[in-house]
């Protein structure tokens, strides 16, 4: 399996991203990716006009935010809906490297597993020391969640087979839709590796994303015992 199969799929849930979109978009292309399914959750900037309207570009749009784990499972929908077989996700903040997603690639197809994803913590990085506690806390939640011990559990550089897709419901909007995937993944009874990843930060990205208050939000939605993961 490659790149530039018309069965493989990339998901880029994007909010107010028209600085970095472009760019994350631009080199999927320049690798050979085919399909690239941008969701655009609502954004109040120039995102929507910033996504290329190009052959292999699939631009979807929420009229209103609705989180990540919303609008990842959107674009998942959408990508079975054209057939994929194997449907990858990344960040539309430019810190992962989209060149990383040909070894997930390859790991998906030559190993048993329909659950790849990237970890940051498995080779050197330069990464924030908040940025590590939030890691391990999401962690120790994900272990407990689904029996996984995983070094990266909130990573958002993935790839899955159709087969588990087709399982795969994220019931979470917020940011706990990684270790809601990574749940679902136990329930479905399929396997999953990690694959070492690179990761940049800015202060652009870094005011982005987990942040100690949305981070206790999180941790208040998962520990709800009215809540279904």
């Amino acid at each position: 399996m490659t790149v530039t199969s018309p069965t493989v799929y990339v998901v880029i849930p994007a909010f107010n991203e028209e600085s970095r979109i472009g760019g994350v978009i631009s080199k999927l292309l320049h690798l050979g990716f085919s399909n690239i399914v941008v969701v655009d959750d609502g954004s109040t900037d120039q995102t929507w006009d910033v996504i290329p309207t190009v052959e292999g570009v699939h631009k979807l749009q929420h009229i209103v935010n609705l989180g990540p784990g919303a609008s990842t499972m959107t674009g998942i929908e959408f990508a079975l809906s054209k057939r994929a077989e194997y449907i990858a996700t990344i960040d539309a903040d430019h810190q992962n490297d989209p060149e990383d997603l040909n070894q997930l690639l390859a790991d998906i197809s030559e190993k048993t597993v329909d659950l790849v994803i990237g970890s940051r913590f498995l080779k050197y990085n330069r990464i924030p020391f908040r940025r590590i506690i939030y890691n391990q806390v999401g962690n120790l939640i994900s272990f407990w969640k689904s029996g996984f011990l995983l070094s990266d559990s909130q990573s958002g550089l993935k790839i899955m087979s159709r087969h588990f897709a087709e399982q795969l419901y994220i019931e979470y909007n917020g940011y706990e839709f990684c270790i809601d995937i990574i749940k679902k993944a136990k329930l479905a009874g399929v396997n999953i590796a990690e694959t070492p990843v690179n990761v940049s930060y800015t202060k652009e990205t870094l005011a982005k994303g987990q942040s100690f208050g949305n981070g206790l939000m999180m941790l208040g939605r998962l520990l709800n015992p009215f809540t279904k993961i």
